[in-house]
């Protein structure tokens, strides 16, 4: 029996070993990733500044780190610039550090082309391989959780007849367009392209209903929402606000109150209890982002 168990051991390490060299062979050996103009990794290696030029004021130079590569995560370093912001708002720099990344990441498929996504702490950074043709298949190492609010879930297509144009935002390679349901003004969607989902949120809920929400997005996620008790941003805020927060794989949701405490009265009686749920997939944005980055501005005026 020890024997078998120890073979399977060994059988086991070294597949995973071959997927590791596999990976590093199709994938980044006589390859780069770059982010617009910007090389990410060269070959196995991450490509970052060599060092902070106090002359200049600035980083220069290049140096390359080796990657360190497992079947679902990757691991690069960075010397980046330390800084602090003057009286101006201005980011200075007057040093370097050495920061140590460990990320997952996947490979997916953007009209027709290999993106590598390395799911970063604060947002997925989307790769572009400058090989258009690599002989390596799309990965599903970090499945996102997909929620519904009204039927309808982020990157979903959705029939524009029953959406009315609230807004349309053009950003130097993308369109985002503000709409809420017809049928239902609480259920506001944001689109990108020409019907698919970017964004939900769903208001007027009310309070009676927020314990369920919290049980269902709390099960769902499998971590504990961050509340903060009803309080203003800053002490001249006119609104106050109350909120639970979850957050896992880049998906986020909120859900969300204000009140008025500013010193108009007839403001109060606008107030309401109601809450506002708030969903959004960071990871499908920035792959939504990636897909339709060359579409065209859109305008409620003229077309």
């Amino acid at each position: 029996m020890r024997k078998i168990i120890g073979l399977t051991l060994i059988v086991i390490f070294i597949y995973s070993c071959d997927q590791k060299a596999d990976i590093r062979e199709k994938a980044f050996i006589g390859n780069e990733w770059t982010i617009g103009d910007e090389v990410i990794f060269r070959n196995d290696s991450s490509v970052s500044y060599a060092k902070f030029d106090p002359v200049k004021k600035e980083m220069v130079g290049e140096k390359l780190f080796p990657i360190t590569l497992t079947d679902s995560t990757i691991s690069y370093t960075l010397i980046k610039g330390k800084g602090n912001y003057n009286d101006q708002r201005q980011y200075v720099l007057y040093g370097d550090t050495t920061i140590v990344y460990n990320s997952g990441y996947d490979f997916k498929m953007v009209n027709d082309e290999p993106k590598l996504i390395i799911y970063a702490e604060n947002y997925p950074k989307i790769c572009s391989s400058k090989k258009s043709k690599l002989n390596i298949k799309p990965t599903s190492n970090y499945e996102q959780i997909k929620f519904e609010i009204g039927k309808y879930s982020i990157g979903t297509r959705i029939d524009r007849d029953i959406l009315k144009t609230r807004g349309i935002y053009n950003y130097d390679t993308y369109t985002i367009e503000d709409c809420e349901l017809k049928t239902n003004h609480d259920i506001k969607i944001k689109i990108i392209g020409y019907n698919q989902i970017y964004a939900i949120e769903r208001h007027n809920i009310p309070n009676y209903r927020v314990e369920e929400i919290k049980k269902v997005v709390t099960s769902k996620m499998g971590v504990e929402p961050v509340y903060v008790p009803m309080s203003q941003l800053s002490e001249s805020s006119d609104y106050a606000y109350e909120f639970y927060q979850w957050s896992k794989n880049g998906v986020r949701i909120k859900l969300e109150r204000s009140r008025y405490v500013g010193d108009y009265a007839y403001m109060n009686l606008l107030d309401s209890d109601a809450w506002i749920l708030y969903y959004d997939d960071d990871v499908q944005k920035a792959l939504l982002i990636e897909q339709h980055k060359k579409s065209k501005p859109h305008s409620t005026i003229i077309n």
